[in-house]
């Protein structure tokens, strides 16, 4: 009579080397998932900053792309920790460029030992000269 191998607690063997790989592709996720929804985030706030820089006149559109930009970065609830706002004007003064760069909340990862990712996005609107008499 040949003996019976016994496998009992082999699964739980299994689940005991499985769950560390498991929780680090998981955190790896919401990490990638973070960084791809602060960029979304950050280039739509730099598109908001740019339109709206280009709808005033020049001695304003500084002034008001920046807070566009701000107010759009509050409004979508974006971590962007110490956010840096630049609006420069471009081609012989035709164009309006907002460009943002932040660095994105990483709270919660720890465990991945990476760094807050930069988040950087830039959008040039062409100024509106007929924006209605704010001159």
């Amino acid at each position: 009579m040949k003996a019976q191998r016994r496998d009992r607690g082999s699964v739980s063997v299994e689940m005991v080397v499985l769950t560390p790989l498991l929780v680090v592709l998981t955190l790896f996720g919401v990490f990638a998932g973070r960084a791809t929804e602060g960029l979304t985030s950050v280039q739509h706030a730099a598109d908001q900053g740019a339109r709206a820089a280009s709808k005033v006149a020049e001695a304003r559109m500084e002034v008001v792309g920046r807070s566009a930009a701000l107010e759009d970065l509050r409004n979508r609830g974006v971590a962007c920790v110490a956010p840096q706002i630049s609006v420069t004007r471009g081609d012989g003064g035709r164009t309006v460029t907002v460009g943002i760069e932040c660095s994105s909340s990483s709270d919660g990862l720890g465990l991945l030992g990476v760094d807050s990712p930069s988040l950087r996005a830039t959008s040039t609107e062409v100024i509106d000269f007929y924006r209605g008499g704010d001159e």
